[in-house]
This record gives structure tokens, C-alpha cells and sequence, in this order.
């Protein structure tokens, strides 16, 4: 697998470069020192104003979605937790939340790029060619704390429907 290399979040490029930057397939201390009976999960965090301001549809928004998390997956497909997350289909767990708006999403880039000891591994999707990104789709995770705090920093709240 390559390295994941950092992506500027306002660059056009349409392969949708990863935001992280971390070599080879490792894990990170927090992921290894994490309480391994908690399930592996992915968080979907999508722009709460592209649905209420905007007035995208649920279906275009739910597409974006997966196009993120597709890619988070497929760029860290040699990491253990994603084969271990992809090994066990019928347990797969994903939460979709929500965040305000374009600021916020990569606010939480940002956090996640630069968490010590090692940045946390997400893909923001840009949706082309308007250039306008998303969502972040986080890679399989055990919830840690680093995790958390970047979620609550970044305004993120459970997705809603009203």
C-alpha cells in the first residue's frame, strides 16, 4: 500500500487524496493501548448545511457518505483494524453524525491530521467538480479518546432527521 500523504483541503484534485499522513500499515499507540473488547467502528461526520441550507437530498448526501467511506477503506486496506473490521461483516458498525458546516468538517481534518503521537486516519471526500467537501469518513476505530474530543471539538452530533 502507499504511504498516505497529507492533501491541502482546498486542492481540486480529484482523487480525492487522503488528509493524514502516516507510513505503512501500522497502527497508532492509542489504537494498540485501546480496550480491545470495544468494537471497531467508523464515524461518517457530513455537513448538517448542505441538507438544511443547501437543500441537498438525502440520497445525494447518503452517496457522499459512501463514497468517503469507500475511500477510507481502500486507502487503509493493510491496517488490522480495517481487515479486522472487513472480516466480520455482520458486525460492522458505522454512526453518521453531523456537523454544522464547511468549517467545522475541516476543523475536525485538521484535529485529526495533527493528533499526537499520530495522526488519526479519515478521508475527506471533495465532491467534484464543484470542489466542495462533504464529509470526513474516519477509519476503523475502537472510540478512542483522541477520537472523541476531536468529534465534540468539531461540533459533531449524532446525524438527526428533523
Amino acid at each position: 500500500m502507499a504511504d498516505l500523504q497529507p492533501h491541502p483541503l482546498s486542492a481540486s484534485d480529484p482523487s480525492h487524496a487522503p488528509n493524514t499522513s502516516v507510513p505503512n500499515a501500522t497502527s497508532s499507540a492509542s489504537e494498540q493501548s485501546s480496550d480491545a473488547r470495544e468494537p471497531l467502528v467508523m464515524q461518517i461526520v457530513v455537513r448538517r448545511d448542505l441538507f438544511d441550507k443547501e437543500k441537498w437530498g438525502a440520497g445525494p448526501l447518503m452517496a457522499q457518505a459512501a463514497h468517503a467511506a469507500t475511500a477510507v477503506l481502500h486507502e487503509t486496506r493493510d491496517r488490522k483494524e480495517t481487515m479486522d473490521y472487513l472480516a466480520d461483516l455482520g458486525n460492522m458498525r458505522k454512526v453518521v453524525l453531523q456537523t454544522p458546516d464547511t468549517t467545522t468538517l475541516q476543523k475536525l481534518s485538521v484535529l485529526l491530521s495533527g493528533a499526537e503521537p499520530f495522526p488519526i486516519l479519515h478521508h475527506i471526500w471533495t465532491e467534484q467538480p464543484e470542489n466542495i467537501p462533504t464529509c470526513i469518513a474516519l477509519a476503523p476505530n475502537r472510540r478512542e479518546k483522541l477520537i472523541r474530543k476531536a468529534l465534540d471539538k468539531s461540533s459533531c452530533r449524532l446525524w438527526r432527521s428533523d
